[in-house]
């Protein structure tokens, strides 16, 4: 009994551990060079963010014509109704992911002479 309750508690800890979030306060740098510096970092994030939207595009696109794919093959291949009901088109999910260019983009933010305070929650 005492090993299910000390299991538990672990388990139930993990899912709490996970529920972390993380925010981050930017302090610009004092300087105009380096607010213009900070401008640029911006725009390059605005790039990457725009790069990472195509590509969960594309990827989106091919796995829905790879589904729609193994779905016509699996209705093609049923032998009689009944299997061909079983058919089915598996899911696309395709998430953005932005961390790459939130990452470079603090490390410009820096580079620039600002200051970054992170904070988990």
């Amino acid at each position: 009994m005492k090993l299910k309750c000390k299991v538990f508690a672990v388990v139930v800890g993990l899912l709490i551990a996970g529920c972390t979030t993380v925010r981050y306060e930017y302090q610009p740098p004092p300087s105009e060079s380096g607010k213009m510096c900070v401008t640029q970092c911006q725009g390059i994030r605005e790039v990457c963010r725009g790069n990472e939207i195509n590509r969960v595009q594309a990827e989106r696109q091919s796995c829905e014509r790879r589904s729609e794919n193994v779905f016509r093959d699996c209705q093609r291949n049923a032998k009689g109704a009944e299997e061909a009901k079983k058919c089915y088109r598996p899911a696309c999910h395709v998430p953005e992911n932005y961390w790459r260019c939130d990452e470079s983009f603090r490390q410009c933010f820096e580079g620039c002479g600002g200051t970054i305070q992170k904070f988990t929650e």
